[in-house]
């Protein structure tokens, strides 16, 4: 894979992108990773417009010092501070001028800012791709996170290896209130491309979108593995290599949280703690995309324990949006 043939592509969810488009960017992350300095130039004279809807920590720093360990620079608007963010602006309009201006456009806007309408934000970043002739960036919509699901795969390779024969359980936590579907969507996604034996572990009531677990179950035919939903938790983590756990809200009362907390309250006990781990393989792995809520979705002694990678999975974020810029630009 060249980096011409990525070149002007949108990354808006990597269930869209071909496999060895992931594959590509994986293997530039890796060399990135290992020789930073031979990258220092590969975006020089380059700028990359990131709009922010939402805060930010780790997506912003890493989109940004990325960008300058390229050479190249990141400019930040705030969306609340821009004609876009007081709604007085077309997207249209926005996203023309800023196409003008700089050779990429990054995108990060929860569901708060389109009143949880489900799927609209994700209506927003494709609408800028639609009129931006610059490559586009998801750096977090309502239904997908494509750079955290990469920077996920990449850990897991780096920890395990061959992905063949390795259970990834992928377990809902509770959390004082409803989170998007975002990063297990794309968690799911990109755990199914890789040949990853699922296990979605989840209460009922908290069912991911059924078209996400059709293109999960069409990627499980493509590449022989398998999908597994669970409500128990013990026999789920039994065996896991790989524990991936993520709050989120329930798409039944998607934009009603009063009606939503009535459900979620009755599993305050949807933790991740030691004893938990301890069913799991020996060199198992623990996951989270951050931030976490320590001891309501994890307790300190996972966060903080031996199997816990959620440091380098942080990390990785920089990395594989560094091969993305590189790749798209």
């Amino acid at each position: 894979m060249s980096q011409s043939d990525l070149k002007g592509k949108d990354l808006i969810t990597t269930q869209e992108w071909s496999f060895e488009d992931l594959e590509s960017v994986l293997k530039l992350a890796s060399d990135m990773k290992k020789n930073p300095k031979k990258f220092s130039s590969t975006l020089q004279g380059k700028s990359l417009i990131m709009l922010f809807f939402n805060p930010s920590t780790r997506t912003r720093l890493s989109f940004e010092i990325g960008m300058i360990q390229l050479g190249g620079h990141a400019v930040y608007m705030d969306a609340e501070k821009a004609w876009i963010g007081k709604g007085s602006e077309s997207i249209k309009d926005t996203a023309s001028v800023m196409a003008r201006y700089g050779d990429a456009i990054s995108i990060r806007i929860f569901p708060n800012i389109t009143d949880w309408q489900y799927g609209k934000s994700n209506e927003v970043v494709r609408e800028f791709a639609r009129w931006a002739d610059i490559p586009v960036i998801n750096m977090e919509c309502d239904l997908f996170h494509p750079c955290q699901a990469l920077a996920d795969i990449l850990t897991i390779k780096e920890k395990m290896g061959n992905l063949r024969g390795k259970k990834f359980v992928l377990s809902w936590a509770y959390h004082p209130r409803p989170l998007p579907v975002s990063v297990p969507n794309s968690a799911l996604l990109i755990a199914t491309r890789f040949g990853l034996d699922v296990t979605l572990l989840h209460p009922e009531g908290f069912e991911l979108d059924e078209q996400i677990m059709s293109w999960a179950r069409s990627n499980c035919e493509a590449n022989g593995c398998n999908l597994e939903v669970s409500h128990n938790m013990e026999e789920a983590y039994r065996d896991a290599d790989i524990v991936y756990v993520k709050a989120w809200g329930s798409l039944k009362y998607y934009g009603k949280p009063e009606e939503e907390k009535e459900l979620r309250v009755n599993f305050r006990n949807w933790i991740c703690n030691e004893d938990l781990m301890e069913l799991t393989n020996k060199n198992s792995i623990f996951m989270h995309c951050l931030p976490i809520r320590r001891n309501v979705e994890a307790t300190d002694g996972v966060v903080d324990g031996p199997h816990s990678v959620i440091y380098d999975e942080a990390e990785n974020r920089l990395h594989v949006q560094k091969a993305i810029l590189s790749l798209v630009m």
